[in-house]
């Protein structure tokens, strides 16, 4: 962990916010006995107040923010990592995604290239910017991979074409975070 995301340590780590898991009384640590959180749609792309509320068991996992304007390969992403114990919160579009990564400090972002109002590389730019977000990995899961310019490319700790298998994007989450839980 780079000396930047420790700083944030008291405020926001592991991609949940402490102050809302220890309102739960969550002890941060690993629970082989805590179910996975089956696929749904309760993390909405919402930025008003208490909208993406934590739930005590979301505080347990590692957090990958789901950036994808596809809804199938959306959902399929968000159920692949809830089903291996991530919590994945996905994002429909670039500037909902910028906010929820600020707000939420996910260990992982995946990213699609193409979306709609702020695309993809400007989310990058804007991400790796920021003080709050510049050290989450970035993983950019893309038809246009080919169009990222060398100088994003360097940014990233992965990219990947689509069509994408899902054994391969799991390696690459579980290389990048290690195991889903805090």
């Amino acid at each position: 962990m780079s000396p930047g995301r420790r700083a944030l340590g008291r405020e926001r780590a592991h991609g949940a916010d402490l102050t809302r898991c220890e309102a739960y009384g969550v002890d941060q640590g690993h629970d082989d006995n805590m179910p996975a959180r089956t696929p749904s749609n309760d993390w909405q792309a919402d930025a008003s107040p208490g909208a993406n509320d934590l739930t005590s068991k979301d505080c347990l996992r590692k957090t990958v923010l789901v950036v994808e304007d596809d809804e199938a390969v959306s959902s399929l992403l968000v159920a692949l990592l809830e089903d291996r114990g991530y919590a994945a919160v996905p994002a429909m579009d670039g500037k909902t995604a910028i906010e929820l990564a600020r707000s939420l400090a996910p260990h992982l972002i995946t990213l699609d290239l193409a979306l709609p109002g702020t695309d993809g590389h400007e989310v990058l730019q804007n991400l790796k910017a920021d003080p709050l977000t510049r050290d989450i990995p970035v993983v950019v899961i893309s038809a246009f991979t080919q169009i990222l310019p060398a100088g994003d490319r360097k940014k990233l700790a992965y990219l990947l074409g689509k069509p994408f298998d899902v054994t391969e994007v799991l390696e690459i989450v579980q290389a990048t975070v290690g195991n889903p839980f805090v």
